[in-house]
């Protein structure tokens, strides 16, 4: 399983499984080389949203992490639906708040799902290693 930490960066505070980008050319050269990874496009929007080594975009970091959403990646839609929650560049909307937070557990439920079912294939593993 990735580790998961929080990091402060530049005076920000950022959530990651697999690292916080050290510059913006490192999260859009991430993003660029993997764009199925719901994970660096997350961390390249939060880069365009917060003005990290580039001027602010949130427009297009909204983008960003809608494509990321539906990529299922967790962060992303909780990102979204704290900017619906609280009008953040978007006009606030309960309904979407509550759709991104929805989807944001289902995102997760699915994550750790796939944790518990990789940990009983490496236990199942480990237990073919033991017999001769």
């Amino acid at each position: 399983m990735a580790e998961f930490w929080l990091t402060v960066r530049d005076g920000y505070v950022g959530m990651s499984y697999n690292h916080l980008p050290l510059s913006m050319p490192e999260a859009a050269d991430v993003a660029e080389a993997n764009p199925n990874d719901g994970m660096a496009a997350n961390n390249h929007a939060w880069c365009l949203f917060n003005g990290i080594g580039t001027p602010k975009q949130q427009k297009l970091a909204l983008k960003m992490w809608r494509k990321a959403a539906d990529k299922g990646n967790a962060g992303a839609s909780y990102n979204l639906a704290y900017c619906y929650m609280f009008g953040i560049v978007v006009k606030q909307d309960d309904q979407m708040c509550s759709d991104f937070f929805a989807k944001y557990h289902r995102c997760r439920v699915h994550e750790r799902q796939a944790f518990i079912n990789n940990q009983s294939v490496l236990q199942q593993m480990e237990k073919e290693k033991e017999q001769p």
